[in-house]
Formats: C-alpha cells, structure tokens, sequence
C-alpha cells in the first residue's frame, strides 16, 4: 500500500513537472511573450487597457495561413463566384483614376486588369507583406518608426499612415509604430491604429536607435510625392499598390472584429453579412464636404440611384445598404422607393448622425471610441457588399474603394461626381 502511494505520488510529481515545463516552452520558445488585456466594463467598451508597460502584444492574432480561407482573408469576404457571375452580367465600364503618378485606365472587362486586381494577386501580396513585416527574427532588421499622425478626419489620417508605411516598405524596412503615440482614433493607452487592427510588426523598436538601423517617418505628410514600389511589385500599377497597403493596415483585430460583428447582429438578421448578399452598398456624403468646396456639391439619393438602377435590376439585386452622416437620406430613400414600387429592401445600421471631424475633436473619448465602431463596422458592411456607391473626393470612400479593390472586386465604382480619384 506504501508503494502505492509512493508510485501515486512520483506520477503526479511527474506530470505537474512536465506541465510546467511544457508552458514554459511553450511561451518562450518564440521569444514572443502574449500579453493580458482587461476590458474595463465602467469604460467604452472600445476603451482596452493594457495590464502591462509594453506595447500591444506582438504575437499576430492571427497569422497568415489561418487567416487565408477559400472565401475569406482577414475576416472579409473575397470575390467569389457569385460577385464574379454578376459581373459578367454588367457592361463593360472604363475609368480613369487620377490623383497618382500617372492617370490609371480601368476597364472593367480588360483582362489585364482582372489578372492584377484578382484575388490570387492579393493573396500572394499580402503573404509577402505579411512575411516582410513580422520576420521568425527581428534582430538586424531595418526598422522604420511611424509617428506624428495628422490631425484630420479618420480616413485622412488612415491614408497619411499608409503613405509612410509604403516609404517604409520602399526603403526595405519593416515599419513599427512609436509608442506611446498620438492617433487622434487610437483608443487605447499606445495611442496607435494597433488599438484596432492586427500589430503592423512583430517587431519593436530597440532600446537604443542606430541611426543606419532605424529611422523616422512621419505620418502627417499630406500626400506620397514620390510613391516607390518594393521590386517585387515594380510592375503593379499604383492604384492596385495603394489598396494592399491599406488592406494590410486595416486587418481588424480580434476585439474590433467580435465588436463589429456584434453591431451588424443588432441590425442584420440573419446576422451574417453574407446571407444578405447580393447587395449595393450607398454611402451619400454631405455637410462639411460641401461646406468646404472638397464636393461641388450635395448630391440627392436619387442622382445615386439612378447611376446603378439598371445593372442593379440586370443583376437581380434588391437588397441596398445605405449610411449617412445625414439622417435626411433615409426619408428620401422611402419617397424614391416607392416611386420604384418598392422594388429595394434597405439595409442599415443605426448610427451617430451629424459627425464630422470638428465634432469628433469635441467628443468625449467614450463617445468618441463608440463613433469609430460604427465607422468600422460601416466599413465592414461596404466593403463586402458586390456593388459600391459613393463620392471618391470622400477620404471614406476612397478606403471603401481601396478595400474592394483588395477584395478582388473590379466593377468600378458609381459616382455622380464622375470623379475616380488616387489619393496621394
């Protein structure tokens, strides 16, 4: 009986060690320690606060192998074929973007642009940006240190982070985020888009800077002047550059995403997005692009409307999703639908209405984390959805556009401005 207890014993001994061990192994094996995160429930519940002094974690939520399925990458939809059958439905459509090193023609029947706006290209792009920015080991890496962000509205400022992050792949280094910063939409303790997307880099900035291993870029410079491509992408054109950057940018991180999806429930039933599809997306901007002279104009829903009317109905598309900083849109979609004999069924979210970046300064950090949720989750509904409306003078709309494009989705974008714009 005595040996009994005693074999009993060495076994449990054994196994506890083994556990142990295990862990350990387990959390430093990669030299990536993960980090804890405790949501304040008194806070936004945007508001993260880190329980550590360093900044969020390095370890990738996701990496990229599991992030990459038949359908999805980074949680959002890929053109499949159902966007591509209904792409063969509609006209041929040529545009001309302008904006960026040279005027970019897009014929949305040009195989050439199907070939480079394909899902196959983004995927193969956004492994190797993937791969360059969280190398198995960062020593000896060139780093570039993004900061200063610009004081502007949140798409304004999205792309001003992107022009330093291609400077920085252009330069062939790994771009990394100075923390503490000042992102004006960073609501978390590190003040960086961090707070809401997967971590740039697994990578982070020694402890003492050499000035040929580390350098400084600015992400308040207004427009990429120079736009360089890595060498691998040499022969990309920059329209199709400038949308991986930013798909890269804005994976949303577990918290975002579970937040977001959450905010799609509360509206959409079934609450998956992708049950409702085929659908078109609208997004009307006004008051101060308008105020501003940034829009000619304020365009009605109608004008919208009668730019994708048709290919709507030669696709079989009823379902339209429609947001508004202006609540008045919503009382002129139910006027214009029944002159159209109740032909659409909207789709929307409720959100704060009236926003722009002068109230958005003004707000509470609560009410202002709580803001750039609806935001995102706008974002998640547009991007995929398989026809997309709007102004591309909006900083907004130029991330919608941007993020479809990444998607693989070429048919082109309906705008009344009938201006197709790069943002440099």
């Amino acid at each position: 009986m005595a040996l009994k207890i005693v074999r009993t014993s060495l076994l449990l001994v054994s196994g506890t060690l083994i556990f142990v061990i295990g862990i350990l192994m387990g959390s430093t094996l990669f030299g990536i320690k993960k980090q804890q995160f405790i949501i304040y429930p008194s806070l936004s519940e945007n508001v993260i606060v880190d329980k550590t002094s360093q900044p969020p974690t390095k370890q990738m939520s996701t990496s990229y192998s599991s992030a990459h399925t038949k359908n999805q990458l980074w949680s959002m939809y890929l053109a499949d074929e159902n966007y591509n059958r209904i792409a063969g439905l509609l006209p041929c459509r040529t545009v001309e973007y302008i904006g960026g090193p040279k005027p970019h023609i897009m014929n949305s029947c040009d195989q050439s642009i199907i070939d480079e706006f394909s899902v196959e290209a983004t995927i193969h792009a956004q492994k190797w940006i993937y791969e360059h920015q969280n190398p198995t080991d960062c020593k000896n890496k060139k780093l570039a240190i993004i900061n200063k962000y610009a004081w502007s509205g949140f798409g304004s400022t999205v792309h001003q982070i992107l022009w330093a992050f291609g400077t920085a792949l252009a330069e062939d280094r790994i771009a990394v985020y100075q923390t503490p910063g000042d992102w004006l939409y960073g609501n978390c303790k590190f003040g960086t888009p961090d707070c809401l997307f997967l971590p740039i880099s697994n990578c982070s900035i020694p402890s003492k800077k050499d000035d040929n291993r580390t350098i400084d870029i600015p992400a308040n410079i207004d427009h990429w002047i120079k736009p360089i491509h890595p060498p691998i992408f040499q022969n990309r054109s920059f329209n199709w550059f400038r949308s991986q950057l930013l798909f890269y940018l804005m994976r949303y991180n577990p918290t975002t995403l579970t937040r977001v999806q959450h905010k799609v429930a509360e509206y959409f039933h079934p609450p998956s997005i992708n049950v409702h599809r085929p659908y078109v997306a609208v997004f009307v901007r006004r008051s101060d692009k308008v105020s501003t002279k940034e829009m000619l104009q304020a365009y009605s829903l109608e004008q919208y409307f009668n730019l994708f009317d048709v290919d709507a109905r030669r696709a079989n598309i009823t379902n339209v999703y429609i947001n508004s900083e202006d609540e008045n849109v919503f009382n002129e979609f139910n006027q214009l639908n029944k002159n159209k004999n109740g032909y659409y069924k909207l789709m929307s979210i409720n959100t704060t209405r009236n926003v722009h970046f002068a109230s958005l300064v003004a707000s509470s950090v609560n009410q202002r984390a709580k803001i750039i949720l609806e935001f995102l989750t706008d974002l998640y509904i547009e991007a995929n959805a398989d026809l997309h409306v709007g102004t591309l003078t909006s900083n907004w709309c130029r991330l919608v556009d941007e993020m479809k494009l990444a998607l693989g989705k070429r048919i082109p974008y309906y705008t009344p401005e009938n201006r197709f714009i790069i943002d440099m």
